[in-house]
């Protein structure tokens, strides 16, 4: 009797034990702008304490599991269904599934998957497995379970699995969401297309079902496809019942799956998989699904040639070479951009297409699409600029110098906020038409200055990501370059000077290791350090502190306002008076008694007034009224102050 007692007691508690676990009942990939929205469905089953369990994705071939996420932010969840999704899937999470909007909800990105990515929940203490999604170390593409663009629902009275068990799953197809839902101006959000949210119950149902697996209804198989299995999951599948397959009205009886049929392009299918006990019906499923016609069209070698090569704006021409015409008739869209000439593929079977008289500077998507009615093709390819220059003249290394950078701005965004100052140091202006400016880990963010930008002898340039005052957060550009391609790194990142191969300056900052790192404030280069060693070196640079524009600290084309602090001066300083200075002269001198050399320069960076050897009076007369920057140095020790003249 004690015995049986105790097989009872142990078998509850093992039941109890089983029923509070957490189950995934639900993914999806949705279809909407960057593949979103993503969306993981978890049962409570029972009670469950989620501070017990994490989340891990293993993603395309790995065979590893990370990106371990702590579920502890939805605590204790009794019988009920929490949701985990992307920082990304925001937007298209609320239009497309509306039930959500007083679910549970957290972000991470372990969800952030492809559609043949593998998730699993486990146990956080022991990495015990609880349940899992995808086969693991396989990559899921073209697996029965992928669900890129598509989804798939656990069936109910399943799980949960400690690995993956197919049988338990009832799958969308990949691309059953392709071009639907209401981010793609259809009637039915992703929520009605995947047959709702929160519809799993831990009771197996006993009703007889059958449910067709592929191909998804409303799906599109590639052109040139000639044949494509039919296949279908059961349960609770009577004793003598059996299936038949009609195919557009064709019966097929007493089939198996996967059952094979034969299908052409452009021809649409309609498919029912029949449960049934000799003449009587059980129940049924139905398929819809499309053969698509091919693309034959190829698009080869895409080549820009420039019209003229000078200093200011020119044209360029585009030529794309072409196999596969004259099987279709084509449309070629270029945005309204240059003249559509050469050979046409609707009539020519090889040959190429040109593009002529292109702004210089101008990107653009060219769009090739076939007719419909015989052809799949929408064929895209990306025009990019050449650099039409004049003859480029390059100046020496350290002629010309970085020495400001605005890498996070706040009052507007970085796309279109981010400038940096460019100083020459010699004394004749330098054209920078032709020069390249390069991102030493980024190619795709350098770009060549197309247009010519005179920097003034001992002046400035800045390049800005945003040609308009109004948008840039106040600035005034001599060059503007593309804030969406080129971008100044937050933590980390450089820019190089370079001409004809040769690096004129260059500068790599740390993420604050020594560089200045600062939010609505550019670093500037101590004014004692413009040459382009000591801009090398992180512990030369230091944060503005005048306000420009919007608000945020700057000196864009502006003389610096950081200048080292130095200990020769703490303790000898000196004095400058009058200031504001009235008359013809100004007195600048030190307590230690001793000459001092003064340069004068005016806010845009010119220098106006020298005088070495200086031990008081110094004549102004020349000078016109307002601001300037007065560079003191003696011996080593460099100070500025600001002088105003009225």
């Amino acid at each position: 009797m004690k015995q049986i007692y105790f097989s009872v007691v142990m078998f509850f508690i093992a039941a109890t034990s089983f029923a509070q676990q957490p189950i995934i009942t639900s993914i999806v990939d949705g279809d909407c702008s960057g593949g979103n929205p993503k969306l993981l469905e978890i049962y409570a089953s029972g009670t469950v304490d989620f501070t017990l369990f994490s989340l891990e994705n293993q993603t395309n071939g790995n065979t590893t599991w990370g990106s371990a996420f702590d579920l502890s932010g939805f605590g204790t969840v009794t019988d009920g269904f929490i949701y985990v999704t992307t920082t990304g899937s925001a937007g298209a999470l609320a239009t497309e599934f509306p039930g959500l909007a007083s679910a549970t909800v957290l972000t991470d990105n372990v969800i952030n998957l492809n559609g043949d990515d593998r998730i699993r929940i486990i146990e956080t203490a022991t990495s015990t497995v609880i349940d899992q999604y995808g086969v693991s170390g396989v990559d899921g593409t073209g697996q029965t379970w992928e669900y890129a663009d598509s989804s798939a629902k656990r069936i109910n009275g399943t799980g949960p699995d400690n690995g993956f068990v197919e049988a338990n799953w009832v799958f969308g197809g990949a691309g059953s969401l392709n071009n639907l839902g209401v981010c793609q101006g259809g009637t039915d959000t992703f929520e009605t297309l995947i047959g709702g949210i929160g519809t799993y119950t831990t009771v197996m149902s006993t009703v007889p079902a059958v449910t067709i697996t592929a191909p998804s209804d409303g799906s599109t198989l590639a052109g040139g496809t000639t044949t494509t299995d039919i296949t279908w999951n059961s349960m609770n599948l009577p004793a003598g019942a059996t299936f038949n397959v009609s195919v557009n009205g064709t019966d097929n009886l007493d089939v198996t799956s996967p059952y094979s049929i034969t299908v052409m392009d452009g021809v649409t299918y309609n498919v029912t998989v029949s449960m049934v006990n000799g003449t009587m019906l059980i129940t049924t499923d139905s398929t819809s699904f499309d053969v698509a016609f091919p693309c034959d069209l190829q698009l080869g070698t895409i080549t820009e040639t420039c019209q003229t090569s000078t200093s200011g704006v020119d044209l360029y021409d585009v030529t794309i070479d072409f196999t596969g015409g004259s099987t279709s008739t084509y449309v070629i869209d270029t945005a309204g951009n240059g003249t559509v000439a050469g050979d046409d593929p609707s009539t020519v079977a090889a040959g190429q297409i040109t593009i002529t008289g292109v702004t210089e500077g101008v990107d653009f998507t060219v769009t090739v699409t076939g007719d419909a009615a015989n052809s799949s093709c929408t064929l895209t390819r990306n025009i990019s600029s050449p650099a039409c220059l004049g003859n480029v003249t390059c100046a020496n290394p350290g002629d010309l110098i970085i020495t400001e950078i605005m890498q996070n701005p706040a009052a507007v965004g970085d796309n279109v906020g981010e400038y940096f100052e460019v100083y020459n140091t010699t004394g004749a202006a330098i054209d920078m038409l032709g020069y390249e400016i390069v991102d030493l880990t980024s190619a795709n963010e350098n770009f060549t200055v197309i247009l010519s930008v005179i920097v003034p002898a001992n002046g400035y340039a800045v390049f800005v990501a945003n040609a308009d005052p109004l948008a840039n957060g106040g600035i005034t550009p001599d060059y503007v370059y593309d804030g969406t391609s080129t971008f100044l790194g937050n933590g980390s990142d450089e820019l190089s000077i370079q001409c004809g191969g040769t690096v004129i300056d260059e500068v790599s900052w740390d993420n604050g290791a020594t560089f200045p790192d600062g939010t609505g404030v550019s670093m500037e280069l101590s004014l004692s350090s413009y040459n382009s060693t000591d801009n090398d070196l992180g512990t030369n640079w230091g944060l503005a502190v005048t306000a420009y524009g919007d608000g945020d600290l700057g000196t864009p084309g502006a003389v610096n306002d950081f200048t080292l602090s130095n200990d020769t001066f703490d303790a000898n300083t000196f004095k400058i008076y009058p200031n504001p200075v009235n008359g013809s002269t100004v007195n600048i001198v030190s307590t230690n008694g001793e000459a001092v050399d003064v340069i004068i320069y005016s806010t845009l960076g010119q220098r106006v007034l020298t005088a070495a050897g200086l031990t008081n009076e110094l004549n102004v007369s020349n000078l016109d009224s307002g601001m300037y920057i007065v560079k003191i140095s003696q011996g080593n020790a460099t100070q500025t102050r600001k002088l105003v003249i009225k």
